[in-house]
């Protein structure tokens, strides 16, 4: 029997198995998509804008994750 990568994931704690919520998911989305649009100011900072858009990503990842019914257990 092969497990997915998110399976492993869940075995080995770094995932839970959790149902998903969608005001949890709409909130994650939402503020994704808000530092994505602020990355794309050029009167910030290359570094202002970088951060932005990592951290639009990592929401958007968590977003994923929880319309998947998981939740991540690292910080």
């Amino acid at each position: 029997m092969t497990s997915s990568p998110l399976e492993n994931l869940v075995r080995i704690g770094k995932l839970k198995l959790e149902p998903p919520s969608q005001s949890e998911f709409d909130g994650l989305l939402r503020g994704g998509l808000v530092r994505l649009k602020d990355s794309e100011n050029p009167s910030l900072s290359l570094d202002s804008r970088f951060d932005l858009a990592y951290n639009a990503a990592h929401s958007l990842s968590l977003a994923a994750l929880r319309w998947h019914g998981y939740r991540s257990e690292s910080p």
